[in-house]
């Protein structure tokens, strides 16, 4: 209590008070109106359920039964405001507004430790104001959190290892551990132990450095491990092949520019200045190693000279540029795509090394007005002209800092920080300062989602294209519809014959005719079906399914706030099929096989001229050898004419012998399952026959569905580097009336 008394004393310090109360107080005002208005989007589900598996199990075990250790340490800060709130956006969000505003209170102490309250006051008020901070501390994510962890950090590491206070050192150690379970790339606070080498010389290696840097390494090696052997969930980037090559390449990769690019299309006037602080820098170098008497007090900067030979340097002003850049190169190195939110955490430090050249350029120009006054009035006493001149110095420097700090800074824009709290689903996002340079608007999710609760009964089945935000507003999903092959974002694998979601466990429906079976084999349950802009991404969902849907606009229940998300509702029904093949594939008469009043027909799956009959789940003819069925569902159609009768179908086939099971052909008529078949685990041809009753058939064109209980690459099983998901081969196929 003592010490804060004696603190307000000092009117410069009351000053910065005011100073940095405002700034709270206008950061927390920007980021925290309006705040639940949006829905959740991007990867806001996993703060969800990482969440709220912590406030029903103690920690994040997933519906799926993974952990999901990706920003562990995230969702147990955000289970506090989900306890006092409820499970509403604002309660997911309310951590990143504080983190935000906490983060631009750090930047002062850490801009004003590292040089003086200059760069201090103008870090945290870009910080404060810049649209993209705002933005970001307006999400769900962790985005903000990490920063401010990461902030505070290296603020603790320059105060504890730098300035050698041991409070800071533990504090440091604890917080350089704990940011990684933020996020993964925490780990990179390892590197300011590196920079210290170059101050700390020989007197590195004493036991109050090596100690603590030693327990952060062996718990950063920990996570390491524990994240590349042990997560089944929330990777940061995919390894592509298997092995212990592709394990080492996913991490090996050549630095990548993007993160310089995307800041200087971003912030192209400070990054030009971020530029010239290396020239300026080793100016700085010249003029202290020339000057021997000169000193960084008498610029009135906290800086830490380091003496090489004859050669003397300022560490602060490296140590920034040396955190910013091999951190930013070393983001590179890895299996990643180039997101500017990959770069977001470590722009505080980019905002201290710009904070810092504008001040050093300021007070040299102030200076200079100076020393051209002092020739003027060299008749002065020179006392009286001492104190003039060191206010002179802080008035022209701070006028031109003021000066150039307005002119030269980015990203500021109080109108359009404003509007953001304001802003609607379907206005368009500026993809700068989106969570995703690709996504131009925040969908809506919560609409359909929580018309699905209020409407749906215990036993529908709830599918979507949107497996982390549709959740938390539905409270239950049943599939998630995705055919989607990226690179960069597998959240699946494979169990046996199923593709399943490593979020719910629910199964990825990977195909048209997959989604296509769930609606008809469930007539008798309602099934709702949830959509997004992932419905019109062709990288995301097949389109076919989206043609599908179009025709289906009866059952088109509601459209989102973003004009792009739907909700489609298909009730219960007595009929044996919800959606005919026929209104799906459109097949023209020459794509259908005809009967023509014959009594029997066969089909030569090996004759070329048999392509166009082969409508869905074929690969081509292989010429005089058979066509293979590929993925799970075949699809062909056959008119009748006004022969209803009895039927049969021979067929010879064989199948992809997968070495760990029988594979099945499951024969469907209209909807109607005929039989099945167990092949015998051989390459040679089988014979084997259906039966239909002419009650399952219908006067015209009837549909023929083939399934399959796997299908399988032959690359995967050594045969050839065909890479095509294959599962029967049919040579013939006969058809007769019985």
């Amino acid at each position: 209590m003592y010490k804060i008394k004696n603190y307000f004393k000092d009117v410069n310090n009351i000053l910065t008070f005011i100073f940095l109360l405002l700034l709270s107080i206008t950061g927390f005002i920007l980021r925290v109106r309006n705040l639940g208005y949006l829905s959740f989007w991007g990867d806001d589900g996993h703060t969800f359920i990482g969440t709220i598996s912590i406030l029903k199990h103690g920690f994040p075990k997933l519906p799926s039964g993974n952990i999901l250790w990706h920003g562990i340490f995230d969702y147990y800060i955000k289970a506090l405001p989900v306890l006092i709130f409820g499970t509403k956006e604002f309660s997911f969000r309310i951590v990143s507004v504080l983190s935000g505003v906490g983060t631009a209170i750090i930047a002062y102490f850490t801009g004003k430790e590292i040089a003086n309250k200059y760069v201090g006051f103008l870090s945290a008020a870009i910080i404060t104001f810049s649209t993209w901070y705002i933005q970001f501390s307006r999400e769900a994510r962790y985005y903000s959190d990490f920063q401010f962890f990461f902030t505070l950090s290296f603020l603790f590491f320059y105060l504890g290892f730098v300035r050698d206070r041991k409070p800071f050192r533990i504090l440091a150690a604890v917080f350089m551990v704990l940011t990684p379970l933020d996020h993964g790339v925490g780990i990179m606070l390892i590197f300011l132990f590196l920079a210290l080498i170059f101050l700390k010389g020989r007197k590195f290696f004493k036991k109050e450095i090596i100690i603590p840097m030693a327990v952060v390494v062996f718990l950063d090696i920990l996570q390491v491990i524990n994240q590349v052997f042990f997560w089944k969930v929330g990777r940061s980037f995919y390894v592509r092949g298997t092995g212990t090559k592709a394990l080492i390449m996913a991490y090996l990769k050549l630095p990548d520019p993007f993160y310089f690019k995307i800041i200087n299309i971003m912030f192209p006037k400070m990054f030009y200045v971020f530029i010239a602080g290396i020239f300026v820098f080793i100016i700085f170098i010249i003029f202290l190693t020339i000057r021997k008497k000169s000193d960084t007090n008498d610029l009135y900067l906290n800086e830490n000279i380091v003496k090489w030979g004859v050669v003397r340097w300022p560490f602060n002003l490296f140590f920034i540029y040396f955190t910013f850049v091999i951190i930013a190169v070393s983001l590179s190195l890895g299996q990643m795509y180039g997101q500017q939110r990959y770069i977001y955490f470590l722009m505080p430090i980019f905002i201290l090394c710009f904070s810092y050249i504008i001040y050093l350029v300021s007070s040299t120009i102030g200076k200079f007005l100076i020393k051209l006054i002092k020739n003027k009035h060299e008749d002065k006493k020179e006392d009286k002209q001492e104190n003039k001149q060191i206010k002179g110095f802080f008035i022209s420097t701070t006028i031109v800092f003021i000066i150039l700090s307005i002119f030269l800074t980015n990203g500021i824009n109080l109108s359009e920080a404003w509007k953001l709290a304001y802003k609607k689903h379907n206005e368009k996002v500026n993809i700068m300062y989106s969570i995703s340079n690709s996504w131009d608007t925040h969908w809506d999710a919560a609409t359909g989602g929580k018309y699905v609760a209020e409407h749906m009964k215990p036993d529908d089945i709830v599918i979507t294209t949107d497996i982390y935000n549709s959740p938390p507003y539905t409270g239950k999903v049943n599939y998630w519809l995705w055919t989607g092959n990226l690179v960069s974002w597998a959240p699946y694998h494979n169990e046996g014959n199923k593709v399943v979601d490593d979020t719910y466990g629910v199964e990825v429906l990977r195909s048209l005719m997959a989604f296509i079976n769930i609606l008809n084999e469930n007539t008798e349950k309602n099934i709702w079906v949830l959509t997004n802009k992932s419905l019109y991404t062709k990288d995301h969902v097949d389109p076919s399914i989206r043609q599908l849907l179009d025709k289906c606009s009866q059952n088109l229940v509601l459209i989102g706030k973003d004009d792009v998300s739907r909700l489609y509702y298909f009730p219960k029904t007595s009929d044996n099929q919800r959606i005919s093949l026929e209104k799906v594939f459109n097949p023209r008469n020459e794509n259908i096989i005809k009967m023509q009043g014959k009594n029997s027909v066969n089909f030569d799956f090996s004759n070329e001229s048999a392509q166009k009959y082969l409508i869905y789940g074929f690969s081509n003819v292989e010429k005089g050898y058979g066509t293979w069925a590929v993925g799970d569902t075949s699809v062909m159609f056959l008119n009748v004419g006004d022969l209803i009768s009895d039927y049969e179908f021979v067929i010879k086939a064989k199948p992809l012998d997968n070495k760990k099971e029988r594979q099945k052909l499951m024969f469907f008529v209209n909807g109607y399952k005929v039989g099945d078949f167990d092949f015998t685990q051989t390459d040679y041809l089988s014979s084997f026959s259906f039966k239909v009753s002419k009650d399952k058939l219908k006067p015209g064109v009837n549909d023929i569905v083939f399934k399959y209980k796997y299908s399988t690459e032959p690359k995967e099983l050594n045969i050839s580097n065909d890479a095509r998901e294959l599962s029967v081969l049919f040579k013939d196929m006969q058809i007769s009336t019985k």
